[in-house]
């Protein structure tokens, strides 16, 4: 019975021991368990950081964006009705130019001769506007300017032929010039 005995006893010492080792590997187990899940907690913070900053960073940015598309938003619709008053105030001052009459008519063309011509041309007057230039030519004090042919079509004003150019300094032309001058200020206030 000392067999048994000592049997049991050996069975006994191999269970403690393997009960111990289980329990060394169950703890070591758990301690790697908690620093897994400490890691993961850690990672898990870091994460949740990295995500609030770009997202912030993405509102900011996205907010930034909008407040610059809503600012030149503002000034195409600014310059859209800069364009719609000065086109309508052209549309009113070219009807008023063209409607000018006597002595205020002869005046305005004298202003326009004195401007665009530089001697040694030849004025073709707007078949309206014939009488009066052919008598101004004289008096505007530009030397060598020839009275040429009328040119129809014309709302007033003349066309200016010198030796290598032809020039429109009809009524209707120096509108235009003058508004697109008035347009391309306006246009500025997109890039103020």
């Amino acid at each position: 019975m000392d067999n048994t005995n000592g049997a049991d006893k050996l069975i006994t010492g191999i269970l403690e021991a393997a009960q111990a080792e289980a329990q060394a590997i169950e703890a070591d187990a758990a301690s790697e368990v908690a620093a897994i899940k400490e890691r993961l907690h850690d990672d898990k913070e870091r994460l949740k950081d990295e995500f609030a900053k770009k997202a912030a960073a993405e509102r900011e940015d996205l907010i930034k964006r909008a407040a610059v598309n809503a600012e030149l938003d503002g000034r195409r619709e600014t310059l859209k009705r800069k364009h719609a008053l000065i086109d309508r105030a052209y549309s009113v001052a070219a009807e008023k130019l063209s409607a000018l009459d006597g002595a205020e008519r002869e005046a305005f063309l004298m202003k326009l001769l004195k401007k665009e011509c530089s001697g040694f041309e030849t004025v073709h007057p707007a078949e309206r506007d014939e009488k009066a230039i052919g008598a101004l030519l004289p008096a505007c004090g530009i030397q060598g300017l020839k009275l040429g042919e009328a040119a129809s079509g014309l709302d007033g004003g003349f066309i200016l032929e010198g030796e290598n150019y032809v020039k429109d300094c009809s009524f209707k032309a120096f509108m235009n010039e003058i508004k697109a001058e008035t347009l391309n200020k306006a246009a500025a206030v997109l890039f103020d």
